[in-house]
């Protein structure tokens, strides 16, 4: 393997080695050797820029490219989530009412259960026990009013909206299938993903097709299947069926293997319809008989309105920490279309362009540092620089929601998009930094912790790679790896 001249950090690693006193050279800098890491690995093609300033006083300790724009990918969510916690604080929760629409007579309630969508982007989820269990609770609710047979329909009531349409601006089409691209519709339910899983039974030969499983099992999603036992690398890859719902999946193995399983977590279109499927089980598993409606109407004339129950969300704080730790695109998209509403009475990709704008002018950060398109980062419109990253998260850690946004990033070798990071003992928790991950790019910006530094105990630092090659001398994540040792360990002069 390729070895890039990296002596400054070769160093930095004996002085923080046990050697006795008497072997060690002198430490270098940080600006030292952060320098001859980022020119080592600009001599292979790559682009480099880093900024770090105290976190306190904004004073900049090291600048590399500091003013180069590259593709931020994820580092944006950072953009997306304080801009909601700045507009809606960290304790707002998304409340979506359902209502009764008809008339109740007895046990038997005639009309439509209607569900105004909050834009909640935890409904359903698993992740949330408040939100879980949306199902089951509008079940509880029509059976503790003494409902045990409903003729009507469901109806999900959702805001007036200007989505452009099931991709944001610039998001490539090949990752539609997949969950990381699951639309941010208007109404949102269990993330808008389905679990796909192949699986051949024992004795099964690799000629036979395998068994398609969905989960939820009460999901409908139609699933066009090729095998492929040519191919020199296995693996299972979908697209998504242009004009059709569900999507083309090929499962790949070589001619002399067998793969007995596989999965898949894949977006799904209509996320209304598979609500309607989770309540109708709900409802059945619970004794609630379902009617067949009578004719063309869902509900008698003159129906009446009444609350059925509330389904409510965890505090925007929580959200904001799943969306970052986990760098969750459909939430992050969520949130800040959400901030979009709230700023400019709209939800579209458009309004969401203008009040993050706005957002932006408010704390002084210049449009040629900084220009979003989306939430979650997945565009390729967006364009940032190291510093208009730094300037979101230390703007946002003086406010007073501060606190929840930088309890929301990734720690390094702890969590996250993070944890795996193979950091020193003495490193472990004291790096907090969202990264962002898109074709050849890779971003990080964050907080690190300085002990022993009496003058800059903490400095916010973003670094931004482009161009990357396939095989390095250093991968990104070691480039980060060694960035953020030097961040923490190494004298500032």
């Amino acid at each position: 393997m390729r070895r890039a001249p990296l002596v400054p950090l070769l160093l930095a690693a004996l002085a923080l080695s046990g050697c006795p006193r008497a072997s060690r050279p002198a430490r270098p800098t940080l600006p030292e050797a952060a320098q001859g890491l980022l020119s080592a690995i600009e001599q292979e093609g790559a682009l480099a820029g880093a900024l770090v300033v105290d976190a306190q006083t904004g004073l900049p300790l090291f600048s590399h490219r500091e003013h180069v724009r590259l593709l931020p990918a994820s580092t944006m969510k950072v953009v997306s989530t304080s801009s909601a916690l700045a507009a809606l604080g960290p304790d707002f929760r998304f409340v979506t009412p359902v209502f009764l629409e008809g008339t109740h007579q007895g046990t038997l309630f005639e009309g439509q259960l209607v569900v105004e969508s909050s834009g909640d982007p935890s409904l359903g989820s698993w992740r949330f026990p408040e939100t879980g269990a949306a199902c089951e609770q509008i079940a509880e609710a029509l059976w503790g009013r003494g409902i045990r047979q409903w003729r009507g329909a469901l109806r999900i009531q959702a805001p007036d909206t200007d989505v452009e349409g099931p991709l944001g601006p610039g998001w490539a089409w090949d990752d539609a299938a997949y969950a990381m691209s699951a639309p941010p519709t208007p109404f949102v339910f269990r993330e808008n993903v389905v679990d796909l899983a192949l699986v051949r039974p024992d004795g099964t030969a690799c000629a036979e097709p395998p068994v398609v499983q969905v989960s939820p099992p009460f999901a409908t999603f139609p699933t066009t299947l090729r095998l492929d036992t040519s191919a020199t690398k296995p693996g299972l890859a979908c697209l998504r069926a242009r004009g059709a719902p569900g999507v083309q999946c090929v499962w790949r193995s070589a001619s002399d293997q067998c793969p007995r399983a596989a999965s898949l977590r894949l977006s799904i279109d209509d996320p209304q319809a598979l609500f309607t499927a989770c309540v109708e089980d709900a409802l059945a598993r619970k004794g609630l008989t379902r009617l067949p409606v009578r004719g063309a109407a869902a509900s008698p004339a003159a129906p009446t309105r009444q609350s059925l129950l509330e389904l409510i969300s965890p505090p925007l704080s929580e959200l904001v920490k799943a969306t970052n730790k986990e760098s969750l695109n459909l939430y992050a998209d969520r949130l800040g279309l959400r901030f979009a509403r709230e700023r400019t009475g709209n939800e579209s990709f458009s309004a969401l362009r203008a009040a993050l704008g706005e957002e932006l002018a408010r704390r002084g950060i210049s449009s040629r540092e900084l220009r979003p398109v989306d939430g979650s980062g997945l565009s390729r419109y967006n364009l940032a620089s190291p510093r208009g990253l730094v300037q979101v998260l230390f703007t946002g850690l003086r406010e007073s929601y501060g606190p929840a946004l930088a309890d929301s990033l990734p720690i390094a070798g702890v969590d996250g998009t993070l944890a795996n990071r193979r950091l020193s003992a003495q490193s472990l928790g004291r790096i907090r930094a969202k990264t962002g991950t898109l074709s050849s790019q890779k971003a990080f910006v964050g907080i690190a912790e300085r002990p022993g530094d009496l003058e800059h105990p903490r400095v916010v630092f973003a670094l931004m790679l482009g161009n990357m090659d396939e095989q390095p001398a250093l991968s990104a994540n070691e480039v980060f790896d060694r960035f953020a040792e030097a961040l923490i360990h190494l004298p500032l002069q």
